[in-house]
C-alpha cells in the first residue's frame, strides 16, 4: 500500500483515517460525551508504504515518523464547507473517514455525505485531525480558533495499538472520494 497508488483515495490513507477514528473515538467519547464525525489527516504525513507481510512497530514509525497527536476540532457548517472545498480543490488522497465526496468528470462537487447524511449547515461536527493540521499546517486554515479536545494520543501509537490487535489488515480503496470518468 502506497500513498500514491490512486489519486483521490488509497488503501493506506483509508487505513490511517480509520485507525484514528477507531482508536480515538472511545477517548473522545469519554472526555466529551460526543462522537467523532469525520477524520481528516494529510497526504504528506504518510512517509512510507506498507508492504505485504509482517507489520511491526517499525512499520508504524516508518509510515508516521512524526510526533503528531490526535486532536478533535468542533467545526460548524461553514467551516465544514471550507474543509470540503479544500479537499475538492486539491484533489489528493488525504486520509479521510466519515466523509464521502463525489466529483463530476470536470472535478466539480456533486455530493457530500457525512456518515451517510447530507451536510447540515446548522450542525456542529467533530473532526479528528492532528495537532500540526489543527495549527494551520498544509494551509488548513478552517481549523483556526475552533474549540479543541486534545486526546493525548499520538497517531503512531494508535497505529501500533491497532496493529497489535489486528491479525490481518484489510483496507481497500473505496468510494469515500471519487470522480466520475
Amino acid at each position: 500500500m502506497h500513498k500514491n497508488d490512486y489519486k483521490l483515495n488509497t488503501p493506506i490513507s483509508n487505513m490511517m483515517a480509520e485507525i484514528v477514528r477507531e482508536k480515538g473515538n472511545p477517548i473522545f467519547q469519554k472526555r466529551s460525551g460526543e462522537s467523532i464525525d469525520v477524520v481528516l489527516l494529510n497526504h504528506g504525513g504518510i512517509r512510507a508504504p506498507l508492504d505485504k507481510g509482517s507489520v511491526t512497530m517499525r512499520s508504524a514509525y516508518e509510515i508516521m515518523p512524526f510526533e503528531n497527536s490526535i486532536v478533535v476540532a468542533q467545526l460548524n457548517g461553514s467551516q465544514m464547507d471550507s474543509l470540503i472545498n479544500y479537499l475538492v480543490k486539491r484533489k489528493r488522497a488525504h486520509p479521510i473517514s466519515g466523509l464521502q465526496i463525489q466529483l463530476d468528470k470536470n472535478g466539480d462537487l456533486v455530493e457530500v455525505l457525512i456518515n451517510g447524511e447530507t451536510l447540515d449547515s446548522q450542525k456542529l461536527y467533530y473532526v479528528a485531525t492532528n495537532d500540526y493540521l489543527y495549527n494551520g499546517g498544509d494551509n488548513m486554515s478552517f481549523f483556526k480558533d475552533t474549540p479543541l479536545t486534545t486526546l493525548d494520543y499520538k497517531i503512531r501509537n494508535a497505529m501500533i495499538d491497532y496493529f497489535e490487535e489486528t491479525d490481518t489488515l484489510r483496507f481497500t480503496r473505496d468510494n469515500r472520494f471519487t470522480m466520475a470518468q
